[in-house]
């Protein structure tokens, strides 16, 4: 399961009344069987997420609109901004870079790089 479906399946656990709303890159989706309600009450066509799951969304730019229609139609919607990694995930992601450096070829520009993706991660 991805990360983010397991996001949606905890929030919805916890209250099941709310359709999550998740931004995703440059998009806002719904997953799950919050995708499914809510394709049935706005027009959003149904893609796949993974295999079994299915999605439905919007570009970035619409939301504040999508927004009033949800609210016109009653409904609850949340939206969830990107997940806060933890300090341990991030030392995670930059141990593993960390360890995949050969230092016998590592030139400064590759070290450039490398340190860029650390910072970037560090700062998410």
């Amino acid at each position: 399961m991805s990360k983010l479906y397991n996001q949606y399946l905890e929030l919805k656990s916890k209250n099941k009344d709310i359709f999550y709303l998740f931004r995703c890159g440059n998009f806002y989706i719904f997953i799950g069987d919050d995708a499914k309600d809510i394709s049935e009450k706005v027009v959003l066509k149904l893609t796949p997420f993974t295999k079994d799951i299915m999605k439905c969304g919007f570009p970035l730019s619409s939301l504040q609109d999508y927004m009033r229609v949800f609210a016109n139609l009653g409904l609850n919607v949340e939206v969830i901004e990107k997940k806060e990694m933890s300090l341990e995930e991030k030392q995670n992601k930059v141990w593993k870079i960390l360890q995949k450096l050969d230092l016998e070829k590592l030139t400064p520009l590759n070290a450039f790089e490398e340190l860029l993706k650390i910072k970037e991660i560090m700062n998410e």
